[in-house]
């Protein structure tokens, strides 16, 4: 039988950096990076149709590529704010629909890192915002691009995240964005649709008028990740916290285990070593269980 441990409330969702919704490492200021007026989006931006304004520029495509280079080198570690903020304006000043309208989903990258490392919670939520803007709009003008589909959701998470109990059509739509991301590439971001939908379902299956699935569902999403992309430590730390949710002490034990003996993946260096000491927290807290 199984035995569920209580929740965190729908609040305690988690995203696919750092388990579901959440990514905690506490931001720095944006300081000198020019703050985030030049990008702050209004309340309708979280209504549909996607509100984002903005002009396509008629760069050469040798002269685009260069910039959605520039864009990546900017996103690339190690992350700051200042960086992070410096890609997502070159990407907003980089949109054209020569190379597919490719810094679209690039703008939406960087607002779901900014929505959830900034230290400050207005800023976060305007870069929330601004992620589910552009994210919209990616979706809809880049939608053969399983990015489009993820940092969507990733920004939509990161709102739900704030508002602590956000509105049911935003769960939904995260679960929505999700299954197309995955549908388009199951192993994107190391099996990243896998490990988002199946913390998404177990945190959610306790209220009815979130649930997107159900436990059940979620662990084997959770499981499928762990055996598609198994040398990722995340994969594991995200099966161990769903299997703690519901009780499976000994299941649990043994993926945080494979979390501490996961290999650093490039470019997520700061995360690797967050998910260590989360696997240490699962493992003391499972001491004597």
């Amino acid at each position: 039988m199984r035995h569920r441990r209580s929740g965190e409330g729908i609040a305690g969702i988690r995203g696919s950096r750092r388990a579901v919704l959440a990514l905690c490492a506490a931001g720095m200021g944006l300081g000198g990076c020019g703050g985030i007026d030049a990008f702050a989006p209004e309340m309708d931006d979280i209504v549909r149709p996607s509100q984002l304004k903005y002009e396509e520029t008629n760069l050469t495509p040798t002269a685009l590529a260069d910039r959605m280079r520039e864009i990546d080198e900017a996103y690339a570690e190690p992350r700051t704010p200042a960086k992070v903020s410096l890609s997502l304006e070159t990407s907003i000043a980089s949109i054209s629909r020569v190379n597919g309208h490719a810094a679209l989903w690039r703008g939406t990258r960087a607002c779901a890192w900014l929505a959830r490392n900034l230290s400050d919670r207005s800023q976060r939520e305007a870069f929330a915002l601004k992620g589910i803007s552009m994210g919209r709009e990616a979706a809809k003008k880049a939608s053969t691009n399983v990015e489009s589909f993820y940092y969507l959701a990733l920004s939509l998470g990161a709102f739900a995240e704030l508002k602590g109990t956000p509105a049911r059509d935003i769960v939904r739509e995260m679960r929505d964005m999700m299954v197309m991301a995955k549908s388009l590439d199951a192993k994107f971001d190391y099996c990243g649709p896998h490990r988002f939908l199946g913390l998404l379902m177990v945190k959610s299956d306790a209220y009815p008028l979130y649930a997107v699935g159900n436990a059940e569902t979620g662990l084997k999403h959770l499981e499928t990740a762990t055996k598609l992309c198994p040398d990722y430590g995340e994969n594991h730390l995200a099966y161990a916290q769903a299997l703690v949710e519901e009780g499976q002490d000994e299941l649990a034990r043994a993926e945080a285990e494979k979390v501490l003996q996961s290999m650093k993946p490039e470019d997520l260096t700061a995360e690797h070593d967050r998910w260590l000491e989360e696997a240490n927290d699962i493992l003391q807290g499972l001491q004597g269980s």
